[in-house]
């Protein structure tokens, strides 16, 4: 019994010794970038051929995965070799091989407008789309409106608006003036503000109203020439609870509620007017 103990403990105190050896051998190369010897290929990815393989109480993964095909038709590879124990994973590098992934798509657009961190672009295929576009390392590198740019990024684009494109690895100004034409909607969404309209009442009686408006955009507002009056009121006591259209609550109006696009007139709360657009739907009283 206990010569079998011992062999055993001996048989452990090898593999054991072996696995330190074999360990030390395979960090070293891993960390020149060349391939262990001392470890089995167990896996193969369709990435492009990434291979992983095992070794006596470790782990090698030795990354080939496609990143894009250049405008050469040349393949570019996320090539990298990682080491660690049995339970590394692929994906624990997900933050190193997709931050290479930002050159994978291509967007063409024309510049609509420069921030100071960002663009505002107008999609060329789509025509209309409007779209963020964060700086990359690079900065502002002459951004001008109607420069038509190529967008490199990693192919994700947020469902908001304007589009918020994801990882942008570049970006390549490639006309000073695109041939493609910017809307007056686009221009007038990104530079004009209603921050800057002002509604001015010069005369409100029982039988009609006078009122002046003020616009200082430089690209201003259209705007009807026939509106409606909407008395403003306000319930203090409202719980919250149900919506009806002409309910006095705090969200409704005198026969009109859920309006969004109108302007409010004076600056006392108890005597707000609301203008709102005759072609609008009439509320029943």
């Amino acid at each position: 019994m206990k010569k079998g103990l011992k062999i055993l403990f001996i048989t452990i105190g090898v593999i054991i010794l072996l696995g330190i050896v074999f360990f030390a051998v395979d960090y070293t190369r891993v960390q020149k970038q060349e391939k262990p010897i001392f470890c089995i290929n167990y896996a193969t990815a369709n990435d492009g051929g990434t291979k992983e393989y095992i070794g006596i109480g470790y782990k090698v993964i030795d990354f080939h995965k496609i990143q894009e095909i250049d405008e050469n038709g040349d393949t570019l590879y996320y090539d990298e070799i990682k080491i660690g124990t049995w339970f590394m994973d692929y994906d624990d590098f997900a933050n190193e091989y997709q931050k290479e992934d930002n050159m994978v798509a291509q967007m063409k657009a024309v510049v609509v407008k420069v921030n100071e961190n960002s663009l505002l672009v107008m999609g060329i295929e789509e025509a209309s789309s409007l779209y963020s576009v964060g700086f990359t390392s690079e900065g502002n590198i002459g951004f001008k409106q109607g420069q038509e740019i190529l967008i490199y990024f990693n192919g994700m684009i947020m469902e908001t608006y304007p589009g918020q494109l994801g990882d942008v690895g570049k970006i390549e100004i490639i006309k000073e003036k695109s041939d493609a034409e910017i809307p007056q909607n686009i221009l007038r969404y990104c530079y004009s503000s209603r921050n800057n309209v002002t509604v001015t009442v010069n005369e409100l009686t029982n039988k009609g109203i006078s009122y002046t408006i003020k616009d200082t955009n430089e690209l201003p507002y259209n705007y009807p020439n026939t509106y409606q009056i909407y008395k403003k009121v306000k319930n203090e006591n409202y719980t919250g609870v149900g919506q009806v259209i002409g309910e006095n609550t705090k969200n409704s109006t005198a026969g009109f509620t859920r309006n969004r696009n109108g302007i409010y007139l004076g600056r006392d709360r108890k005597n707000f007017k609301h203008i709102k657009r005759r072609n609008r739907e009439k509320c029943s009283k």
